[in-house]
């Protein structure tokens, strides 16, 4: 394989695991911000204090359980999702491999189109985890508040 192509290659894996760095951070800095969102809408004040601290408390259990729950599925998404950029990663030793031009191609183009796929359904992914974790808060707030 010529330098040329081990660089293009090389280019194709650092824009991947760039992609794929971006997309992680965009992920943990919405969550972030949504949990501080969450964080300042915690249930009122309107009962009498003793009412309002069992509430609060049975509140802080409730969302104790969801957060744990939530983050046991975002461990399995990343699980999942590094699982993939193993793969993907295995795919590009084997396009650096190729040993004529047209097979190259062929397994570049692969590559990318796997790497897109990847980047595709982690984004999905993580709209769905972000969705599911404001409905369970929703789901908690309206108990707590009522």
């Amino acid at each position: 394989m010529t330098t040329a192509e081990t660089e293009s290659v090389q280019s194709v894996f650092e824009q991947a695991f760039e992609n794929l760095r971006k997309t992680a951070e965009t992920s943990i800095e919405m969550q972030q911000e949504l949990f501080r969102k969450w964080g300042a809408n915690w249930p009122g004040f309107p009962q009498t204090q003793g009412a309002w601290t069992e509430r609060m408390q049975s509140f802080q259990k409730s969302w104790a359980k969801t957060v744990k729950e939530i983050l046991g599925k975002h461990r399995e998404v990343l699980d999942e999702q590094y699982g993939l950029a193993l793969d993907s990663l295995e795919e590009a030793f084997r396009v650096a491999q190729s040993t004529d031009p047209e097979d190259y191609a062929k397994r570049c183009e692969a590559l990318c189109r796997k790497s897109l796929e990847v980047l595709r359904e982690a984004g999905e992914l993580q709209v769905k985890e972000l969705q599911d974790a404001l409905s369970k808060w929703t789901e908690l707030a309206a108990k707590s508040s009522g």
